[in-house]
């Protein structure tokens, strides 16, 4: 039995692989970031940099600029720590998500789980302040 593509296939194929490459871009952090660099990342470089960082603070600077954006990790779905499920999806549609560079959903060592932890309690803290502000608006 030989396969051949049919005319009303092919093109539900084509919008149908528009559309979701449109969902993925929407939800990726803003062009100007640098690139993610494999090393960085296994040595615990990104979750580094939220050490001796105070989130609530950050979050307030964030809303004071306009930026509503949820943090987020980019898994095999996007997480956003500190979100209660029931609201998750309501959430991301509405405020946005920026994506936390250098985290992905598998991990190799002791150093990326332990920067993974540092960033997941960041995010949630500073979730909270921003879903607080993103949801107000409506």
């Amino acid at each position: 039995m030989k396969f051949e593509l049919r005319f009303p296939f092919y093109p539900a194929l084509c919008c149908s692989l528009l559309l979701v490459s449109n969902a993925v871009f929407s939800m990726s952090s803003s062009p100007e970031d640098e690139p993610v660099s494999v090393e960085d990342a296994r040595a615990g470089k990104y979750g580094k940099q939220y050490e001796n960082r105070n989130p609530e603070a950050d979050a307030r600077a964030a809303i004071e600029k306009g930026d509503l954006r949820l943090l987020g990790f980019a898994s095999r779905v996007t997480t956003t720590p500190g979100v209660p499920v029931k609201k998750r999806k309501m959430a991301m549609e509405t405020c946005g998500v920026s994506l936390m560079k250098g985290f992905g959903d598998v991990i190799r060592s002791d150093k990326e789980l332990a920067a993974m932890r540092l960033a997941s309690a960041y995010a949630k803290r500073y979730n909270a302040v921003i879903l607080e502000q993103c949801l107000k608006k409506d």
